[in-house]
């Protein structure tokens, strides 16, 4: 019970710091921007206009990106929305004095931060789907991952920084999404892999 009691007060401590002592005008405007990325409207949207790119250009690649990350961010979503359910974690502004809330009070549960999981499980489901061919280092290319992470990070960061979530709640956010997003990667590698054998045993059959 006594070390629950000081993850507690370091969470709440590390609320605190985010919050208010890292208050600023500058991030007072740009955080709460920053924080609508992670928004299950504005991820769909994008997965889904993704889709839709891809499908008119009938670059494979894109669709495959855009599905990875649909099926990403059904499966965080679900998930994050039992935990919240399931923990019914109040929010800080409601039981904490002299929040700095730059938003609208939301929906009352805290833990995990929905658009912190929705936030990872797409930079995990496009970050470790895309290779940049453009970046490199010694001479292979990296995964988008090294930019969507940080975009990422930035988001749960904002969680905390408006008021809406604890420390705890953003990571648990995070490795929730994380762990989506690689599921989803691995369910579209095994849908795909069983198209390949298929059309395989297809071509073999005709010859």
């Amino acid at each position: 019970m006594e070390s629950i009691a000081v993850l507690n007060n370091l969470n709440i401590s590390l609320f605190y710091f985010i919050n208010t002592q890292l208050k600023n005008s500058f991030f007072d405007v740009l955080m709460p921007l920053i924080t609508d990325l992670g928004s299950v409207g504005f991820v769909f949207l994008l997965s889904f206009t993704l889709l839709i790119i891809g499908h008119l250009l009938k670059n494979s690649t894109i669709k495959k990106i855009a599905i990875i990350g649909i099926i990403a961010l059904i499966i965080t979503e679900l998930a994050a929305l039992f935990l919240k359910l399931w923990f019914s974690e109040p929010r800080p502004y409601t039981i904490l004095k002299n929040v700095n809330l730059l938003i609208e009070k939301q929906e009352p549960f805290s833990f995990p931060s929905g658009h912190t999981a929705n936030a990872f499980a797409i930079a995990t489901a496009y970050g470790f789907s895309y290779k940049l061919k453009k970046f490199k280092i010694r001479n292979k290319a990296i995964y988008l991952a090294w930019f969507s992470i940080p975009i990422a990070i930035l988001i749960g960061f904002s969680r905390i920084y408006i008021g809406v979530h604890y420390p705890f709640d953003v990571i648990a956010g995070a490795l929730l999404g994380i762990v989506g997003g690689l599921i989803a990667i691995k369910i579209f590698k095994r849908k795909e892999n069983k198209n390949k054998n298929r059309n395989k045993n297809k071509n073999k059959a005709k010859s």
